[in-house]
């Protein structure tokens, strides 16, 4: 039995990171949908939801 022929192929992987409130984004392949969600980021709606959260 021989073995698989596998292309191994390097993905990278970028993280959006908010500065003001230290929220992470979710982890993307593209470096544009990581900017993207930085940019669409608020940081008083992300409180709201993690207050919410919480309180469950």
């Amino acid at each position: 039995m021989g073995m698989a022929d596998i292309d191994i192929r390097e993905l990278r992987a970028y993280e959006p990171y908010c500065i003001e409130c230290g929220e992470t984004g979710p982890i993307e392949t593209s470096s544009f949908l990581a900017f993207a969600w930085e940019q669409a980021h608020d940081c008083a709606t992300a409180a709201r939801t993690a207050e919410v959260a919480q309180a469950s």
